[in-house]
């Protein structure tokens, strides 16, 4: 029953807009369009209206016990502090306010910014385009909004099927035009990976008769901007204009970047520092990437790096690096280790002209890099992320074919994925005794990165600079997210918190917390079908990501951020890897925290035979406290004794020092037998590619020229904006070149002047929106009709056949040839392996974990309803009728809402089936569901659960009793004698009469069990307990 405008009171409408507030309003609008739905609902089935303060009470409930997610998600609070403070102070919300008059003294790091408001494009039936507001949640945070405020920023998602299927430049026509939002005026400024980004201007709606009109205040609020002064504040044209167009507009990406404020700067402690440029290199203009050997790394002292260690306690260790955003520039940031107690006083920095990517002084960048008024926004460091070492690493598809390729025997390969898939999968199957349920929390908890999951939900889009997500690379989005646009989608979601467990029932949401949470209730597998089962879809879904996705480890492996050699002591093609911790794994199997001797080392993309280059690693003194970084000589690399002129980094996928990551390998099995490949050959990009490309190399200083200050607004913002939604100009071609890579290396082979040609386009396309390259439509035409049709690969065929991935078109596949002159190919060789020991670890698992047979009734779980009906039994028989007939309320209840939960499931898995046009050929089951729309279900069953029956006198809490019964229905009820009914409503209620029948319970607040884990001193006593003194963990 949806919600009318003409359901609102005039007078409640009236009421809520006098209350000054978000935070006062916004829940108020929600509880009174609730009250009326429901009353409305009762009307329709004929239902006696309820009360309205029995339905305040309920909701009082309900949102106290949603009061923690909503805290962290609900924007309302945030948005009214910002507004507050920007009110006061139009600086006040950059963060990093310490020692101004405005600050917050509740909360002196305080920052705004953190509140999104987006929208959706959509397309209707005739083709007209719509935006659709979202409700506005609380996120990550950037500069633009720190310092302009939330309400002026509005992020537009456009669909991935909307950009493939857009014609010409509809998308870019489209956001040209000026958006009425709320009575103010946006305008689109940016564009990039399916995102438009709007911007609030000063502009004004006038009525000029029957007409309105746009036009720019008479007036001037000091508040507000227009859009040619916003952009003219982030990356002034005339102070640039030496750029290209398309340079310029790709720099908005900075002040977009999620980041949170680190420290504020004094603008003389912001110096220049020149970059080191390859010997070789004797001009004219500026050199090339691979010849700059410091490319976009510079410096900052240990002062910088400590005041940053105390405004983020989560980092363990003072940063070696750090990726951030500073005035202009963007890149690393390395520690200094060799300056003066003086020099030290004060915190500094030192950017590189290959860091410095906008001018805010018009002088020379050597002499002064931003101005004694500069902005505060501009002084200040932007955290992106801090340095950390990942060990071990898994390996890509990409890695795999190249090394393979390179001379690496298939076999070792084999062996790497099945020692790792059986090692993970024997964890989940220990479970016989009592003494193993602590191993198997613990191996659970970590199959799902639990405890950061909880950490990241908690910090609410300060998780990627806190160090909580590990972002791995994932081959199949091809792009980067540097600027951590693609995690922004996370927020969009306020219907209920896809990973938040559900407050009411306290059933988590993923499967791994479940099953967390039942054993450290006493719980077991053996004993409790519902985690048997659980337990049978976490280790099935291991086997299922090892199968699809070839994510397997390497044990001597790690991956950091890669930074040039800061004291030039390293030779050429040497390395230096140091772990701030002994958790590298040496050929010997012993811990240790530094890598020594002839290493592999990659990144990615990984697309041509050099990618990978044999290194030696050693260890120089001077470089002792760069831990958790990987130090790159800042020497040309060498081969058979001849300089290439250039630094290593660049020849693996073309890699520089901005941020970039970079994985090394010491398993001396791949190692020895890895074959170097002649970067003279494979490095240098083939001179077809130019050939195929157009490039847009207009100069800012020609755009002026071309839109003098006297044109119209209209004009220059259109003539602008051709270049700021550059992205929106047609489908990207990134995936599609790296596609018919994939093909072009299984049919012609790895090595083939085709594959190759194909792997530089694509690298080519990766940067087009940055250097304003474009592929030749005739090239591109020529390129489509060869490889789009040559078919699908078969390895990959296979890998969705393993995967149950249901295709209903009845038309074959046609499938890629392999030319017979060429070797088996690795991920043939590799999926038929993994083929079979995925099968053989799927039917081990089921014998283990089969679920199939009857379960008896657990007496724990049904003894509080069996008792209260004994004592209303008795009490009946004494003239006491009460809990009798309220018992009988329960049970009705129970019941009810047992068959409601069972047809609401029907109706979401049918709904599903035929949305997403499986029809009569597929029949969907809940857990396939969207889990955002399996989460708005169990959670509104669980309300309605716990909701009634209402009036029940003879029970301070009645949780216990309705969660007892609704598992003895449950097991009555089912042919299997159990569903996960009860435990979809009730598993906090079932968990404490478990853990209170087992004897010696603790009672524990939810504040602090979800901080609870096994340490690792316990898990070396346990696992040594278990399997015996000589055992290793």
């Amino acid at each position: 029953m949806g919600f009318k405008s003409s359901d609102m009171d005039p007078g409640t409408l009236s009421q809520l807009c006098g209350s000054g507030k978000n935070v006062v309003a916004a829940p108020e609008v929600k509880r009174y369009v609730e009250r009326t739905t429901k009353s409305i609902a009762n009307k329709a089935d004929g239902e006696k209206p309820v009360p309205e303060a029995d339905i305040d009470d309920v909701m009082d409930e309900f949102a106290l016990a949603y009061a923690r997610e909503q805290s962290v998600r609900l924007p309302w609070d945030e948005l009214d502090r910002e507004e507050k403070v920007l009110g006061a102070h139009p600086l006040g919300a950059i963060g990093c306010n310490h020692e101004e008059l405005f600050r917050d003294s509740s909360d002196p790091d305080w920052y705004g910014g953190r509140v999104h408001f987006t929208a959706r494009m959509q397309k209707d039936k005739k083709g007209v385009l719509h935006l659709y507001l979202d409700r506005p949640v609380l996120g990550s945070s950037n500069r633009f909004a720190r310092r302009f405020g939330s309400r002026r920023f509005v992020r537009v998602r456009v669909h991935k099927d909307l950009m493939m299927k857009a014609e010409g430049d509809e998308l870019r026509e489209y956001f040209q035009r000026p958006f009425i939002i709320g009575g103010t005026i946006f305008r689109a400024f940016y564009a990039k990976e399916q995102n438009v980004f709007l911007f609030r201007t000063n502009e004004e709606i006038v009525k000029v008769g029957d007409t309105f009109t746009i036009k720019t205040p008479s007036c001037r609020s000091r508040d507000e901007l227009s859009l040619e002064e916003f952009l003219r504040w982030h990356n002034d044209l005339h102070l640039n204009s030496e750029q290209t167009m398309v340079k310029w507009a790709a720099r908005f990406a900075l002040g977009l970047s999620n980041s949170i404020p680190g420290i504020r700067l004094h603008p003389d402690n912001v110096r220049f520092q020149d970059d080191i440029i390859c010997d070789t290199f004797t001009g004219p203009g500026k050199p090339p990437s691979e010849m700059q050997m410091t490319d976009g790394c510079g410096f900052a002292n240990r002062a910088v790096m400590r005041l940053l260690k105390a405004k983020f306690p989560t980092w363990q260790e003072e940063p070696t690096a750090i990726q951030c955003r500073i005035g202009g520039a963007k890149g690393l940031l390395l520690v200094r280790h060799d300056l003066s107690a003086k020099e030290e006083e004060q915190p500094t920095v030192w950017l590189r002209p290959s860091q410095l990517k906008i001018k805010y002084a018009p002088c020379a960048l050597s002499e002064r890099l931003l101005l004694p008024d500069a902005d505060p926004a501009l002084l200040t460091i932007d955290v992106l992320r801090a340095s950390r070492m990942n060990t071990p690493v898994r390996l890509s598809i990409e890695t795999i074919t190249n090394l393979a390729e390179n001379g690496v025997p298939h076999d070792c390969f084999r062996r790497l994925f099945e020692v790792n898939l059986k090692e993970r999968i024997n964890q989940l199957l220990r479970y016989e005794r009592a003494e193993d349920m602590p191993l198997l929390w613990h191996a659970v908890a970590r199959e799902g990165g639990v405890m950061m999951a909880r950490m990241a939900r908690e910090a609410a889009g300060t998780a990627r600079a806190a160090g909580y997500v590990a972002e791995d690379y994932d081959a199949e989005l091809e792009e980067e997210d540097e600027d951590g646009l693609d995690g922004l989608d996370k927020a969009l979601n306020d219907q209920s918190t896809a990973w938040w467990e559900d407050p009411i029932s306290g059933l988590p949401s993923s499967l791994e917390e479940t099953c967390l949470t039942l054993l450290d209730s006493g719980f077991t597998p053996s004993t409790c079908p519902v985690l048997k089962a659980k337990l049978k879809e976490v280790a099935k879904r291991v086997v299922t990501t090892f199968q699809t996705r070839y994510k397997f480890q390497v044990p001597m492996s790690c991956s950091a951020f890669i930074v040039p050699d800061p004291f030039g002591v390293l030779g050429p093609n040497e390395v230096h890897v140091k772990c701030s911790r002994r958790a590298l794994l040496d050929p010997e199997g012993r811990q240790t925290d530094i890598v020594l001797g002839d290493v592999l080392v990659t990144r990615h993309p990984c697309k041509v035979p050099s990618d990978v280059q044999k290194v030696k690693a050693v260890f120089s003194d001077k470089l002792r406290n760069y831990c958790d970084v990987i130090v790159i000589s800042t020497r040309s690399h060498m081969y058979k004794g001849q300089s290439l002129n250039r630094h290593t980094a660049s020849l693996t996928g073309g890699g520089d020092y901005d941020g970039d990551t970079m994985e090394v390998y010491w398993d001396p099995d791949i190692v020895g037998a890895f074959q170097e490949p002649d970067p003279r050959v494979y490095a240098v990009e083939p001179p077809e590619v130019q050939q195929c490309l157009v490039k847009n190399t207009q100069t800012v200083s020609a755009f002026l020229a071309c839109v003098p200050p006297s044109a119209p607004m209209d004009y220059k913002i259109h003539a602008i904006q051709t270049y700021l939604l550059g992205a929106l100009r047609g489908r990207s071609q990134v995936s599609t070149y790296s596609i018919w890579w994939e093909k072009s290396t299984y049919k012609l082979g790895y090595n083939h002047r085709e594959t190759v040609f194909l792997a530089y386009m694509f690298c080519a396309v990766l940067d087009g929106l940055k250097t304003g390259v474009a592929v030749d439509p005739v090239a591109y035409n020529k390129h489509y009709t060869k490889w789009n049709r040559a078919g699908a690969l078969s390895w990959k065929e296979e890998l969705k056949s393993d995967s149950n991935e249901r295709n209903y078109d009845s038309n074959p596949v046609i499938k890629v040839k392999r030319s017979q002159f060429q070797p088996l190919f690795i991920m043939d060789s590799l999926q038929a392996h993994v083929s079979y020991v995925c099968k053989e670890q799927l039917e081990r698992i089921e014998r283990n974990l089969n679920s199939s047979s009857r379960t008896s009734l657990d007496a724990d779980l049904g003894r509080p309803w069996f008792d209260a009906m004994h004592r209303a039994e008795h009490l009946y028989k004494t003239g006491q009728t009460a809990l009798r007939v309220e018992l009988q309320k329960i049970k009705e209840h129970v019941e009810a809402q047992y068959a409601k939960a069972s047809e609401r499931r029907k109706v979401a898995t049918v709904i599903h089936s035929s949305s997403s046009g499986m029809g009569d050929k597929g029949k969907a089951r809940f857990t396939k569901l969207p889990i955002e729309r399996r989460q708005d279900i169990l959670r509104e069953q669980s309300k309605e659960f716990h909701a009634g029956p209402m009036n029940l006198y003879c029970f301070d809490d009645p949780a216990a009793i309705k969660a007892s019964y609704a598992y003895v229905y449950d097991h009555e009820t089912t042919k299997e004698k159990w569903s996960r009914f009860p435990w979809d409503v009730a598993t906090r209620s079932l968990c404490e009469i478990k853990a209170k029948a087992l004897g010696r319970s603790k009672t524990l607040s939810d504040d602090f069990y979800r901080w609870m884990t096994i340490t690792p001193a316990y898990l070396r006593h346990q696992t040594q307990k278990v399997n015996g003194p000589a055992s290793r963990p």
